[in-house]
C-alpha cells in the first residue's frame, strides 16, 4: 500500500480532528451573559479560554487544508507524479476538494466571529452587551470534520492510479503434458508427402 497516502491521510485527519476538538471545547467555555460585567455604559468581557481555543481551531483547520491541497498537487493540476486516476475519480476528487474548501471557509468565519466576541476587552455598548450565540463554535467544529473528511477523500481519489487491463499471457503447456509435433504436409491423396524421398528409375532387362 502507498506509504505516502497513509502518512498524508493520517496527518490531515489528525489536524482536522484537533480543530474540531478545540472548536467544541471553545463552545463549552465561551462567555455567557452571566460572565459579562457591566459598569456604567461599559461592558467588560473577562478573559476566558474560548479565545485561545478558537484561534487554535482555526490554525489546525488551515494546516489540514493546506496539507491535503499541497500533497494532492492542487487537485492534480500541479501534480507531475505517476498517479493517473480515472476521469470519474478525478471529477469526484475535484468536487470533494471544492466542497471541502467551502466548508472550511465557513468554519473559519464562525471561528473568527466567536473569538472576536470572546476577547478580553471593554466595549461601550451597555446596557446591550453582545455575546456569541450558542452553536457558533460547535457548528465550526462540525464543518471542520466535514472539510477534513472531504479533503482526505479528494486526496485518496487523486492519488489512486488508473487500472489498466493487462495483456493475456501466452498459453504455456502444463508440466508433463506432451508437446505434439507440427502436422506433416499431406499430398493431394491424403498421404504424407516427402519431397526428399524419390523412386529409383526403372532399368530395362
Amino acid at each position: 500500500m502507498d506509504k505516502i497516502l497513509i502518512i498524508v491521510s493520517a496527518v490531515v485527519g489528525s489536524l482536522g480532528v484537533l480543530s474540531a476538538i478545540f472548536g467544541f471545547s471553545a463552545e463549552g467555555t465561551k462567555l455567557t451573559p452571566y460572565n459579562i460585567l457591566v459598569f456604567g455604559d461599559e461592558c467588560i468581557y473577562p478573559q476566558n479560554p474560548a479565545l485561545g481555543l478558537g484561534i487554535c481551531a482555526a490554525i489546525f483547520l488551515l494546516a489540514a487544508q493546506v496539507t491535503f491541497t499541497a500533497a494532492g498537487g492542487c487537485c492534480g493540476c500541479c501534480n507531475k507524479s505517476r498517479s493517473n486516476p480515472s476521469e470519474t475519480k478525478r471529477i469526484v476528487g475535484i468536487v470533494s476538494a471544492v466542497v471541502s474548501w467551502i466548508a472550511a471557509v465557513i468554519a473559519w468565519v464562525l471561528l473568527i466571529e466567536g473569538t472576536e466576541w470572546n476577547e478580553n476587552v471593554v466595549r461601550m455598548t451597555a446596557p446591550n452587551c453582545y455575546y456569541v450565540k450558542d452553536g457558533i463554535f460547535a457548528g465550526a467544529g462540525v464543518l471542520s470534520l466535514a472539510a477534513t473528511a472531504l479533503g482526505v477523500t479528494s486526496y485518496v481519489l487523486m492519488r489512486t492510479k488508473r487500472v489498466k487491463a493487462a495483456a493475456a499471457p501466452p498459453v504455456v503447456p502444463a508440466e508433463g503434458e506432451p508437446k505434439l509435433p507440427p502436422a506433416a504436409t499431406q499430398g493431394n491423396n491424403g498421404s504424407p508427402r516427402n519431397e526428399e524421398l524419390q523412386r529409383p528409375p526403372a532399368v530395362p532387362l
